[in-house]
C-alpha cells in the first residue's frame, strides 16, 4: 500500500501536466493579436494616395518624364479641371466635418472633406496655431448639383462670360472631389483674396502645406497652365509624397501629369459665393445671357 501511493501521485501529476499543456496550446491559438497601446491616428501611416503611383514618387519620375494621368474619382491625386471632369453622380463616400475653425456657423456640406483630407487639415491648423496663427475654413465640399445651381444662378446675374471668370462649370470643380477647401484668416476678414498670400498665415501655408499633404492648387504665374487665376486660399489634398514633390519642383498637377489647358474658357476663379470673394463682380453685357 505504501508503494502504490507515490505511483498514484505520479500518475495524477502527469495527467495534470498534460491537461495544462493542452489548455496552454488552445489559449495560444485563440489569443487576439497584441495591440500597441501607443499607436494613434497621428502615427498611423498615410493611406495609399493613388493606386497608380508608388509611395516614392522619385522612383518613376525624373526631369524628362511625367506621371500617368489619374482620372479615378476616388483617388487622392485625381486630376480635376475644365478638361478633366468628375462624373455628375460622383459623391465621396467618406465625407466628414474636420474639427477646425470655420468662418461661418452653418453646419452644412461646405464644412466637409473626405476623411483623410479632414484629418490632415486638422493637423495643419493645429501646427499653425502653435505658431500663433489662426486659419479658418471657408468652403470645402461642393456637390455637382450645388455647383450646377451656382453656375446657373451666376449666369442669370452676370452673364455667361462673366460667370466663367467666377465659377467653375459643373463637374470641373475640385470641390466636388471632397479634397479641396478654401481657407482664410481674420486679418482679411476671412474673405477669399489674393491678399491672403501676403498675410503671415498665407505665407506659412504656402511654405508648410505640403507637409500635411496639401498644395496651393492654383499658384501664381501658372494661370495659363491651370486655367485659373492665382488662388492662394484654394488648397488641395494630394497626399504628403506628391505634395512634397510638387512643392520642391514648383509644379502644378497639370505639369505633374504633362497636360496643358485646352479649354477655350477665359481663366478665372472657382468660388461658391461671390460675397466671400474680394473682387468687383463684372456687369453682364446685354448679349451675354
Amino acid at each position: 500500500m505504501k508503494r502504490t501511493i507515490p505511483v498514484i501521485l505520479l500518475i495524477l501529476a502527469l495527467i495534470l501536466g498534460v491537461c495544462g499543456y493542452i489548455r496552454h496550446q488552445d489559449t495560444t491559438k485563440t489569443a487576439p493579436p497584441t495591440v500597441n497601446p501607443t499607436a494613434t491616428a497621428e502615427s498611423s501611416p498615410e493611406p495609399t494616395a493613388n493606386p497608380l503611383l508608388p509611395a516614392d514618387i522619385n522612383s518613376i519620375l525624373n526631369s524628362a518624364s511625367t506621371a500617368p494621368i489619374d482620372t479615378l474619382p476616388d483617388s487622392y491625386t485625381v486630376l480635376v479641371n475644365r478638361d478633366y471632369l468628375l462624373p455628375s453622380d460622383y459623391v465621396p463616400k467618406d465625407l466628414t466635418e474636420p474639427k477646425v475653425r470655420f468662418s461661418h456657423s452653418e453646419h452644412d456640406d461646405k464644412r466637409k472633406l473626405r476623411k483623410t483630407a479632414a484629418r490632415a487639415l486638422e493637423k495643419m491648423f493645429r501646427a499653425a496655431e502653435k505658431k500663433h496663427m489662426l486659419l479658418y475654413g471657408v468652403s470645402g465640399y461642393r456637390s455637382y448639383q450645388r455647383q450646377e445651381s451656382i453656375y446657373r444662378r451666376n449666369i442669370s446675374l452676370y452673364g455667361k462670360k462673366s460667370t466663367d471668370a467666377l465659377s467653375a462649370k459643373p463637374g470641373s470643380s475640385e470641390h466636388q472631389s471632397g479634397l479641396t477647401i478654401d481657407i482664410s484668416t481674420n486679418s482679411i476678414n476671412c474673405v477669399l483674396s489674393e491678399r491672403f498670400a501676403s498675410t503671415k498665415e498665407g505665407k506659412w501655408v504656402a511654405a508648410n502645406a505640403h507637409k500635411y499633404g496639401y498644395i496651393i492648387r492654383y499658384p501664381k504665374g501658372k494661370t495659363k497652365i491651370t486655367g485659373y487665376s492665382f488662388e492662394p486660399w484654394h488648397i488641395r489634398y494630394v497626399g504628403v509624397s506628391v505634395a512634397t514633390y510638387l512643392y520642391k519642383k514648383k509644379l502644378t498637377l497639370e505639369e505633374f501629369y504633362g497636360v496643358s489647358n485646352k479649354s477655350k474658357t477665359k481663366t478665372g476663379v472657382d468660388v461658391e459665393d461671390t460675397a466671400h470673394y474680394e473682387t468687383k463682380v463684372p456687369t453682364a453685357a446685354p448679349d451675354d445671357k
